[in-house]
């Protein structure tokens, strides 16, 4: 593994699994394809997996049901500096971002992770929707896809996190959107047009999962 990427410990894997077996009967998770085939074309392919942001527990949600793709996750720093959670937010798969600054370190992290092959999971939002609505998807995840040429999957998590009782957790995995920025167009303005496309997409996931089971309370516009 590349030197920006810490190399995850045998006890951070213990803990990761320990992490998904908790998810899984917590949440009792539904994990939903509108293609069957990409549940094996996605573990073919690094690529980078975008989805609303809605709860903390997204966090832990998101990898622990896509587990088959050892996704690499991208959490605020703020976390990791809290004393027990940032320890345990620390032996999981995650690599740390500063949204009050310029950062450049989580980017080159995570463009070692799909240099060696793996996958990223990102909150494009920048963080929870507190006001019923999906809000805009900013272009960092969609820029390493753009220089990088993985595909970005959309992913809609619909839910209350209800536990063991309560609604199934569920996860509406999209079809990959291609990343091929012609050669005369600067990244970063590509990145912006797949990120829009992202958003689209994962909104339309998240209507099709209403119209499905019907408005969880989550979103109410």
């Amino acid at each position: 593994m590349n030197n920006n990427v810490k190399r995850q410990t045998l006890w951070g894997r213990f803990f990761q699994v320990l992490i998904t077996w908790t998810v899984y009967f917590l949440f009792r998770p539904k994990v939903i394809f509108t293609d069957k085939s990409l549940k094996k074309r996605l573990k073919c392919m690094p690529c980078v997996f975008v989805g609303n942001h809605t709860h903390h527990f997204d966090g832990a949600y998101g990898p622990a049901v896509l587990w088959r793709y050892k996704p690499y996750i991208l959490v605020k720093k703020q976390w990791y500096e809290k004393k027990r959670t940032g320890k345990m937010i620390s032996w999981c798969r995650s690599i740390p971002i500063n949204l009050d600054e310029a950062d450049g370190s989580w980017y080159a992290a995570a463009e070692a992770v799909v240099d060696n092959g793996g996958s990223l999971m990102i909150f494009p939002e920048g963080g929870l929707s507190r006001d019923g609505e999906i809000h805009e998807f900013k272009p960092g995840a969609a820029l390493l896809s753009a220089k990088k040429g993985v595909p970005i999957v959309p992913c809609a998590i619909y839910g209350t996190y209800s536990p063991v009782f309560g609604m199934r957790q569920k996860m509406l995995v999209g079809e990959p959107i291609e990343s091929n920025c012609p050669e005369n167009m600067r990244h970063s303005k590509y990145a912006r047009q797949i990120i829009a496309e992202a958003e689209r997409s994962v909104r339309d996931l998240y209507a099709q999962m209403v119209e499905r089971y019907g408005g969880c309370g989550q979103y109410c516009k």
